[in-house]
């Protein structure tokens, strides 16, 4: 069987590695448009038809995909590593996403079971391309670029749901709305968008990023082969108990954040009363900042280490998303009352720049600002958790990990999208719903201190 290439044994020329960085930039589209902003904050608020309780749908909605892909997410990883190449999966599921995205066109208000079966497919169906493309990641680097590597792609992520957010908000300007048929079409417009700009952006991939050769094993003998592994690595857990706390400390902070993610726009939009428009242009400007952050932030992670990269920056985060709660259209930072003077006035040094945008009173602006600063730190916590994987997992067990990386990830995936609707629908209040998620993340934060960033041994089969 085909070693695993890990950090130290790339395989891939700059085409190869440009085309792994691209793959990433035409999937980030479906994680951002439809999954965070443009669809989510068209279903809360225009689907369902009430803020709240589209919250509580949205939050199952997510908890039923999670479940799945946790299920799932390791059998397949362990699988991979028997079988070898990791593309005809990749591409599998990533053509099965296609139909779901494109069915969102035809979620209309009241439709909500569509738009649930919809989001649930494609949910799962992206993920478990992401955990091939992950499992990618030592071949496209070495040992002293593995953190950068990493960044890169997420800034190119960041780079691509940027730049389909600007087409899809230029889209009445061309006439196109006129075109089609049925309210909304501008949000319904995002499933089909995100699917075509996917499949452009994948030929790179598809074409110059070099695989691992098949093992001389059929697909049923690696499945076997792939599950006695996975089995082998449970039994053995004692002797990966440093993986495994990363993991399950990985979890609960992914958790929330993904629930950050999950409910933000829905959140947003119901607080402030903004449009869908106005929910694009907030994350237009909010997915500017992790570009230039990203890669910086994975030169740093190869620099100072991977677990201080994400400490130092998970702890923004957690302060950005509490100031982001403390601020409402009457009062900021909790205590302090917006009064109608204040109301008018604009943020010190960058309030100027947001009123050009639209954002012209004080609390929306300083909500927009704690934004910003979670916005900055995002990109490295995502690329550095990915890069622990890389930097800490036995080079024969790399995709088996990255299965139980995504498990881990997903097996409490409903937890916070769970408590927030459950909290939500208890207070009716969405702002009390979404403070739940700053529990996961502050147990995440201090779950880090457990862990060592040093690679584990393979433990005998």
């Amino acid at each position: 069987m085909t070693a695993t290439p890990s950090p130290g044994e790339a395989t891939n020329g700059f085409a190869g590695r440009a085309g792994w960085v691209l793959y990433q930039l035409a999937t980030s589209p479906y994680f951002v448009i439809i999954n965070i902003f443009v669809f989510a904050s068209y279903f809360q608020q225009k689907v369902v038809g009430d803020s709240v309780q589209g919250q509580v749908i949205w939050g199952y909605t997510q908890a039923m995909a999670g479940t799945f892909i946790a299920l799932g997410a390791p059998i397949l990883g362990a699988l991979t590593d028997a079988y070898g190449p990791r593309k005809p999966g990749l591409i599998f599921f990533t053509l099965a996403a296609i139909p779901a995205m494109i069915a969102l066109w035809f979620v209309t208000p009241g439709a909500i079971w569509l738009g649930v079966i919809a989001i649930v497919i494609a949910a799962i169906t992206m993920e478990f391309a992401a955990v091939y493309h992950s499992a990618m990641l030592p071949s496209v680097s070495t040992e002293r670029n593995v953190g950068f590597m990493s960044g890169l792609a997420f800034s190119f992520d960041y780079i691509g749901s940027v730049s389909l957010f600007i087409v899809w908000l230029l889209i009445p300007t061309f006439g196109v709305l006129a075109m089609l048929e049925g309210d909304f079409a501008h949000e319904r417009l995002a499933g089909p968008l995100a699917a075509i700009w996917m499949v452009v952006f994948s030929l790179p991939f598809l074409l110059f990023t070099v695989d691992r050769a098949a093992s001389p094993v059929t697909m049923v003998t690696a499945a076997m082969s792939g599950l006695r592994k996975l089995g082998s690595t449970i039994r053995n857990v004692s002797h990966y108990r440093n993986i495994a706390t990363f993991l399950v400390v990985r979890a609960i902070y992914a958790d929330g954040m993904s629930a950050v993610f999950i409910f933000l726009a829905g959140y947003l939009g119901g607080v402030y009363g903004w449009s869908t428009d106005r929910i694009g242009i907030y994350a237009l400007i909010v997915l500017t900042v992790p570009i230039f952050t990203s890669f910086i932030g994975g030169w740093i992670d190869d620099l100072i280490g991977t677990k201080r990269t994400i400490q130092i920056c998970l702890f923004f985060f957690t302060l950005s998303v509490l100031g982001s709660i403390s601020t409402t259209p009457d009062e900021y930072l909790f205590f302090f009352a917006v009064t109608d003077e204040l109301r008018n006035q604009q943020l010190p040094v960058i309030g100027s720049l947001l009123a050009t945008f639209g954002f012209t009173q004080f609390p929306e602006q300083l909500g927009l600002f704690f934004s910003l600063v979670g916005g900055a730190f995002i990109g490295p916590i995502l690329a550095s958790g990915r890069t622990m994987v890389a930097r800490i997992s036995p080079r024969e067990m790399i995709s088996e990990v990255y299965g139980l990386f995504t498990l881990t990830g997903k097996a409490t995936a409903f937890l916070a999208p769970l408590c927030v609707a459950i909290v939500t629908s208890a207070t009716q209040s969405q702002r009390i719903g979404f403070s739940v998620i700053l529990v996961f993340l502050v147990v995440g934060l201090i779950g880090l201190f457990w862990v060592r960033e040093e690679r584990a041994e393979l433990a005998p089969r």
